[in-house]
């Protein structure tokens, strides 16, 4: 039986099995790793199955924990990036261990299969086969209690709700969230600081969008960004940047919300994510059109515009061109 680390290397737990466990289990470890260190490339190589296709003892177990990573970094790169990598030929190789399941008999490996399938059904657009799996995922991780992991799920599907009722403006039932999110809240402070980051950050999101309770929002995000920085999470740092920067704005702390704007371009420009190296550069040109200093604002919106056209970010290039056409 093959014994696994956890997927979060802070929790990783010491390994006891032959040299390709072993090798396999360090190799995961050191791409998560890279992962939250936001160097998506090496964490990719690091996991490269080519690599382990020359041992001769890699059985199913192995290759399916190997892909599993792969689809972590993927997953997390093309949010940061903005841009989608071959999903369906990932999904095609993962499918085929559907009929090797029996095999597994890893209960966590299990788990991280049905999650990842979820995952990826969910990006080639079967939503109804994602559902199901990611829900067979969330009672396998129940059932060998890794609450860290439950608290994981629990996060991303409260998430979606909210994302899903965000783009058919339904506020009251985005309301009805404020109680759901606070349960979340109180279990992943139990369990995973990763999820605790994840529901006070959208939680925040609430009360600056819909209750507009600034301080509230302000306190949330400044949790969520402390967690990240703590985890040392880089990914979406820029984001809980970009979010204070929103808050502030709102409350009319232009120079602080600048502050804010210009570290999360300058840590997303590091690490390669493409919207907030162009969203932080258009909110400082429209404080500077607020306040009347037209040059600035048009200076601000050509910066973002060209860090939207350098990554062929389209909706960023679309939304810095109208900005500029207006002034």
């Amino acid at each position: 039986m093959l014994l696994l680390i956890s997927s979060n290397p802070y929790f990783a737990q010491p390994f006891l099995a032959n040299p390709l466990d072993s090798l396999v289990n360090l190799a995961i470890s050191l791409s998560e790793k890279a992962l939250y260190a936001a160097n998506f490339e090496e964490a990719r190589d690091i996991v490269d199955l080519s690599y382990f296709k020359r041992f001769e003892e890699l059985d199913i177990e192995h290759e399916i924990q190997l892909t599993l990573q792969e689809i972590r970094v993927v997953g997390i790169s093309n949010i940061v990036r903005y841009k989608r990598g071959d999903r369906q030929q990932i999904y095609n190789r993962l499918k085929v261990f559907s009929s090797q399941i029996d095999q597994i008999d890893s209960k966590e490996t299990l788990g991280n299969y049905y999650l990842a399938l979820s995952a990826l059904s969910r990006s080639v657009g079967k939503v109804d086969t994602a559902r199901t799996l990611e829900e067979r995922a969330l009672l396998t991780f129940k059932k060998i209690g890794d609450e860290e992991v439950v608290a994981r799920i629990q996060a991303n599907q409260i998430s979606r709700k909210h994302n899903q009722y965000l783009r058919a403006g339904k506020k009251e039932e985005i309301l009805e969230l404020i109680p759901v999110y606070q349960d979340e809240i109180d279990f992943s402070t139990r369990y995973s600081k990763y999820a605790l980051a994840y529901n006070t950050r959208h939680l925040g999101q609430i009360h600056r969008r819909q209750t507009q309770n600034y301080s509230e929002a302000l306190r949330l995000f400044k949790a969520s960004l402390s967690l990240r920085e703590e985890i040392g999470f880089k990914p979406f740092i820029p984001a809980s940047y970009s979010s204070l920067g929103d808050v502030y704005a709102k409350m009319g702390s232009d120079s602080l919300a600048i502050d804010m704007y210009e570290k999360a371009a300058e840590l997303a420009i590091a690490i390669g994510f493409v919207r907030y190296q162009t969203y932080p550069y258009l909110c400082i040109g429209d404080i500077k059109k607020k306040q009347g200093e037209q040059l600035e604002a048009i200076k601000y919106y050509r910066i973002g515009l060209k860090y939207a056209a350098q990554n062929k970010y389209t909706t960023g290039i679309d939304n810095a061109i109208q900005k500029i056409s207006e002034e």
